[in-house]
């Protein structure tokens, strides 16, 4: 392991989840308390749902997993070609309103939890990094771990704040402590 794989894991792990940084505000604290409905309004046209940030969000952390351990990237499997699954079925399906909304609502929290799992898987997969392994490119031409690594950083971090803006378009303010 090196120090920096270390680093990189706590900052991976930490501007994802920890709830009292006091710089800013994670990912989990942005999405946290929002039922399936709300998670699946869209503010205004062109703009996305909390939802589906949410999904983009495990979408390419999933892909740089892949990446970093060398496995192949499906596409398709991770649920979207264009890096954009689903919100999932926000119109419902016939039947019992109550069973329906228990099955939006079931449908939200395991997307919240899918996306922290994989933030975890990612967070671990670097630690795991020698010195080396950090640094050699994945292929020929292409990114080292490190990079990505990074890059999801800052990716994760755009979508917290585009997930605090949802939030506030849509008037579910963040409480503040």
């Amino acid at each position: 392991m090196s120090i920096e794989a270390e680093h990189l894991s706590d900052a991976v792990r930490a501007l994802f989840v920890m709830n009292d940084h006091g710089l800013f505000t994670s990912f989990a604290t942005a999405v946290a308390g929002l039922t399936a409905a709300q998670a699946a309004s869209v503010p205004a046209p062109r703009f996305n749902s909390v939802w589906a940030v949410v999904n983009h969000v495990r979408f390419w952390q999933e892909v740089t997993l892949l990446q970093m351990r060398r496995l192949p990237v499906d596409r398709g499997a991770l649920g979207a070609e264009n890096g954009w699954p689903p919100a999932g079925d926000q119109a419902g399906s016939p039947g019992d309103p109550e069973t329906t909304a228990g099955l939006r609502e079931a449908a939200w929290q395991a997307a919240v939890e899918r996306c922290l799992e994989v933030n975890r898987g990612l967070a671990e997969a670097t630690a795991a990094l020698s010195d080396e392994a950090l640094v050699a490119p994945l292929a020929p031409g292409r990114a080292a771990p490190w990079q990505l690594v990074q890059g999801m950083i800052a990716h994760n971090a755009y979508h917290t704040c585009e997930v605090i803006s949802i939030r506030h378009m849509l008037g579910l303010w963040l409480a503040r402590t």
